[in-house]
């Protein structure tokens, strides 16, 4: 012991290459206590914050499931769906019925929910002027087949003149057409 009044007791002791070391009083292969409870409280930490990121991650999941068109895009991308249309055709040659041209349609929907829908038809002369028109509105059930005839009144030559009818299905590509000559 060096002789100053300050000297306390056992402090760091020097060792062979000049650096300061603290006495260890534990027993060989024994860890202090305090390292123990830092370690558990590192891994309890650890633990914690991943079961709080899981918790996170289904509250999101759940949250989005829950609104339709989240839900719809989340089916898009691992399930293979068919897309929904509608398939429209002439069920026979437009015919006369006295004044008026008779538009047999036939109108199935393929795809989920079905619903109301406007089908558009009208006559046209050779020159393209149209003599008549008229929207039907039909209400159609998945994989149903619908038949709705569109009657057009062709007043005076009108019936005499007609050349062309066409049919559209108005918010969709679809379009018919034929010529009655």
């Amino acid at each position: 012991m060096s002789g100053t009044s300050h000297d306390t007791g056992p402090g760091p002791q020097d060792t062979a290459d000049g650096s300061a070391r603290q006495p260890d009083d534990r027993q060989p292969g024994r860890r202090s206590r305090t390292t123990a409870s830092r370690r558990r409280g590192r891994s309890l930490r650890g633990t914690t914050s991943t079961v709080a990121a899981l918790i996170a991650v289904v509250v999101l999941g759940v949250g989005g499931w829950s609104v339709p068109e989240v839900r719809t895009v989340l089916k898009d991308s691992f399930t293979e769906r068919q897309q929904s249309y509608i398939e429209m055709y002439f069920g026979k040659e437009p015919f006369f019925d006295g004044d008026e041209l008779v538009v047999p349609l036939e109108v199935v929907e393929h795809g989920e929910t079905g619903g109301k829908h406007t089908v558009r038809a009208w006559a046209e002369d050779a020159k393209g002027k149209r003599l008549a028109a008229r929207t039907e509105p039909v209400t159609t059930k998945p994989g149903a087949l619908i038949g709705v005839d569109v009657r057009l009144r062709l007043k005076g030559s009108g019936k005499k003149n007609a050349d062309l009818v066409e049919v559209t299905l108005p918010g969709h590509s679809q379009r018919l057409q034929m010529h009655l000559r």
